[in-house]
């Protein structure tokens, strides 16, 4: 094998990844299968060793480990996992959003789909296929970006895992990780505006009253109980075919040490069952 491709042969080498998540059109697709027809054969073997270690990578996920809502939390909950040395995949700092309505960043935009798939790609590469893979429990979108289906799939197909919060540490852990939005009441009022296809009208000119009068620890518990709880259920229900296998984790304390603590216990149950 070469030991370095010309531009042509490099371009094509470089679509192998987004090829092997299935993130290419039609029209891609079958323009890079005429690309390999003519490819010189060391070349050819270059594209399908990458597709297939791509794959390998993504299909650890099934044996990975996906955890529930709250988005936020469940960054935190996989970074501290990341951090006790397993390996993770972090969909949502890769897209610079926090994967929910009011998850834009103030300040920091999201990346193009093309950079993300990017990121994603160098991300996947990184990941030792033999080892398992933690990663969220996320959605197609995450704010304006798409996760490629093939990925989706995989992470869907999962082992999961279950953190159980109370009400009251979930609110305490959302108010310091939303901290900037508490002095952007207008911005608040605005994100709130675009559930109104799944809230009444009522319920949205309340949030809004609770933005303006400051009542932020009722206005997150209210969101919590009657919006992201069962939209999550029912999708995590729908989607995750593994979650009434799921083990359970529970915890009345999110702070960053009840954190630290609860991905320690995660990761020493995940180390017990394959012992």
């Amino acid at each position: 094998m070469p030991d370095s491709y010309t531009d042509d042969e490099q371009q094509l080498l470089d679509l192998a990844y987004v090829y092997a998540l299935d993130a290419v059109s039609e029209a891609e697709r079958s323009d890079i299968a005429g690309r390999l027809g003519v490819a010189a054969p060391h070349t050819a073997q270059a594209f399908a060793r990458i597709v297939g270690d791509t794959q390998e990578t993504m299909a650890v996920l099934t044996a990975g480990d996906t955890l529930t809502p709250p988005a936020e939390l469940r960054v935190r909950i996989l970074q501290a996992i990341g951090i006790q040395g397993e390996q993770i995949l972090d969909l949502e700092t890769l897209a610079s959003h926090k994967g929910s309505v009011l998850g834009v960043l103030p300040g920091q935009p999201q990346p193009s789909q093309k950079a993300f798939e990017t990121a994603l790609l160098v991300a996947l590469s990184g990941l030792d296929p033999s080892r398992p893979v933690f990663v969220e429990a996320e959605s197609r979108k995450i704010g304006n970006l798409h996760v490629p289906e093939a990925l989706i799939a995989r992470i869907r197909q999962g082992k999961c895992f279950t953190v159980e919060a109370t009400t009251a540490a979930r609110v305490a852990f959302l108010l310091e990780d939303y901290d900037y939005f508490l002095t952007l009441p207008d911005f608040v009022i605005s994100r709130l505006d675009a559930l109104r296809t799944l809230q009444s009208r009522e319920t949205l000119n309340r949030w809004q009253q609770l933005v303006i009068a400051n009542d932020w620890p009722t206005l997150v518990r209210e969101l919590l109980e009657q919006h992201y709880d069962p939209l999550y259920q029912r999708s995590q229900d729908h989607n995750f075919s593994r979650l009434p296998d799921a083990a359970a984790f529970a915890t009345d304390d999110l702070s960053p040490s009840g954190v630290t603590r609860l991905a320690a216990a995660i990761v020493q149950s995940r180390i017990a069952q394959t012992a």
